[in-house]
């Protein structure tokens, strides 16, 4: 019996790594990984980019779900999830040290509908500071970091407008000369690892303040999924199903790795406490039989509404309703 190509293209992920190296079956499925430099994060980049599954803005493509898009089946395969409060920067003299404070403040992003500066706004909406609080300043964050291009007629803008930088100008410079109060970004600046550098978090205890927001809402936000072409999936459903046990097997081998050695980071045992403690319900990173992960899907959907990403909210039981069929047709 002839094997059903998949070809995927994903980062690799520490937990990922045991299917990168081969040690995860797919029975009936010839896996071909990429090991993705650059995110498939856009719908028309899966469909032309040679790939049947790949790694895509959990953001994105929900938004495309809210506008009617079913040109990709999503899988609830959270592979890449992390709090936000840490993506703020100020300058290192700056006063600010809570989100609450950017009331009526000058605010530069490199990008509005990724993920990430979603769920940046996100936690800065639940602070009580809501979109139209700030002054928003659109631009690239250096020569160095590359931008995103804009999708005409599918990205939005924020609600009352923005300024843009001019061309030559960045982000990084508006906030070192105090032509800007902070930034958010999914690239954290090289300074904040610098004892002399010139920026610093503007949330100083970002733990503390992610920590509350897991407590309040139930759920550590989630910035990836694997999304695989409509085509692909209605004619090799097996091959997705597939797929998907094996992201799973790959999460149970390096989590019983790390639950073992603990060995990634000084103090990955007390890490590793809190992970079982707190985020239980958590892991694996798939499926949404946990409540946390159906918390995570309401509470994307609400946001993108609330932040003027889509004009009408999308239905959270319908982001992988696709792929359930599939399950249960199985």
């Amino acid at each position: 019996m002839s094997l059903v190509e998949l070809r995927l293209s994903m980062r690799t992920y520490d937990h990922l790594t045991p299917l990168f190296l081969g040690n995860v079956e797919t029975p009936g499925v010839n896996l071909v990984l990429d090991q993705a430099s650059d995110l498939m994060v856009t719908n028309d980049r899966l469909m032309d980019g040679g790939f049947h599954a790949a790694e895509v803005s959990f953001n994105r493509y929900a938004i495309g779900i809210a506008k009617g898009d079913d040109s990709l089946v999503g899988l609830p395969a959270f592979i890449l999830r992390n709090f936000r409060h840490r993506c703020w920067y100020v300058r290192r003299d700056s006063p600010l040290t809570e989100l609450k404070e950017l009331k009526g403040k000058r605010v530069g992003t490199d990008s509005w509908n990724d993920t990430g500066t979603m769920w940046s706004r996100a936690a800065m909406r639940d602070s009580g500071v809501d979109i139209t609080d700030v002054k928003w300043v659109l631009g690239k964050l250096s020569p160095a970091v590359a931008q995103k291009a804009a999708r005409p007629g599918t990205d939005s803008l924020p609600k009352g407008g923005a300024e843009r930088l001019a061309d030559g100008h960045y982000l990084l410079d508006a906030l070192a000369n105090d032509e800007i109060d902070a930034i958010t970004t999914a690239a954290t600046p090289d300074d904040i690892y610098k004892e002399d550098g010139r920026f610093r978090r503007l949330v100083v205890d970002y733990p503390g303040a992610e920590a509350d927001f897991h407590k309040r809402n139930g759920f550590r936000p989630g910035l990836h999924i694997i999304a695989a072409r409509k085509d692909y999936a209605e004619a090799h459903p097996e091959a997705l199903l597939a797929l998907y046990e094996a992201l799973k097997e790959s999460w149970a081998i390096w989590w019983a790795k790390t639950k073992r050695f603990a060995d990634s980071a000084p103090w990955m045992a007390k890490q590793v406490e809190i992970m079982l403690r707190d985020f239980a319900d958590e892991m694996p990173p798939y499926g949404l039989e946990s409540e946390a992960h159906r918390k995570l899907a309401a509470y994307i959907c609400k946001e993108q509404f609330e932040q003027g990403l889509v004009p009408e909210q999308a239905d959270p039981g319908q982001l992988f309703k696709a792929f359930q069929n599939l399950t249960h047709a199985r």
